[in-house]
């Protein structure tokens, strides 16, 4: 079994600072565990540092697929990462900063502006947004949860799980990935393309996916469920 696992509002709920959104160290001792029965990725959009500041070290058995699959990491090693060239963005930082309460995040190949404190200002910053990207036009714009990001390079969730089970050489198992925003719906047609399982977490309503879970606490029950039955199964 591959589970792939997206990290904010899958694995710990979505927060207004990108930086609380720490997981509980026996939710984390959990995972850990868990890596070491099944094969595990987290595949997220934040940054391989930003994901190390709210989970700690990753555990050298968690595949760690960041910046939207731009690099691919595992026991803190960088193992892959995307070609491509990011343009200038200084002078989008600086104009975002003069948004209070909208954030700025700078990735691997990719950046992100998240308006979740401040929604009344979605429309200055997607005017932002759209300028800067009309200007430097990316290979992908994608749009989550109050959040509108600009990729610069090849690269999305469904090609960073196709990279992981290329290096891990698997090919013949179960693939389930869990995720609960647009940005994984992209995997999740990879996945399907490959035979797999896709898990959507809150409102599913209209969403190409096998199972829906309520929440982040129906996910660790689900994959306490999932893993006792397989290894059972073995």
């Amino acid at each position: 079994m591959f589970l792939f696992l997206d990290y904010d509002g899958t694995l710990v709920p979505i927060t207004r600072e990108p930086e609380d959104a720490v997981i509980p160290e026996e939710r984390k001792n959990f995972l850990k565990e868990l890596s070491i029965k099944v094969n595990l990725s987290i595949v997220t959009g934040r940054s391989f540092k930003s994901l190390e500041m709210v989970f700690g070290i990753v555990p050298q058995s968690i595949f760690a697929v960041t910046s939207h699959g731009a690099v691919i990491h595992r026991d803190s090693k960088e193992i892959f990462r995307a070609e491509g060239s990011i343009p200038d963005l200084l002078p989008l930082r600086k104009r975002i900063s003069s948004l209070n309460g909208v954030i700025f995040e700078e990735k691997d190949l990719c950046f992100a502006i998240h308006y979740r404190k401040t929604p009344e200002l979605e429309e200055k910053v997607r005017e932002v947004f759209e300028e800067f990207v009309k200007r430097h036009p990316p290979v992908r714009i994608i749009e989550g949860k109050m959040v509108l990001e600009a990729l610069y390079g090849d690269f999305d969730k469904g090609k960073g799980v196709e990279r992981v089970l290329s290096i891990t050489g698997y090919s013949c198992g179960e693939i389930i990935y869990i995720g609960d925003d647009k940005t994984d719906l992209i995997a999740f047609e990879k996945v399907k393309e490959l035979g797999g399982k896709t898990v959507f977490v809150g409102n599913g309503n209209n969403v190409p996916a096998d199972l829906v879970l309520e929440n982040v606490d129906e996910v660790y029950r689900y994959l306490q469920d999932l893993t006792s039955s397989y290894i059972t199964s073995r």
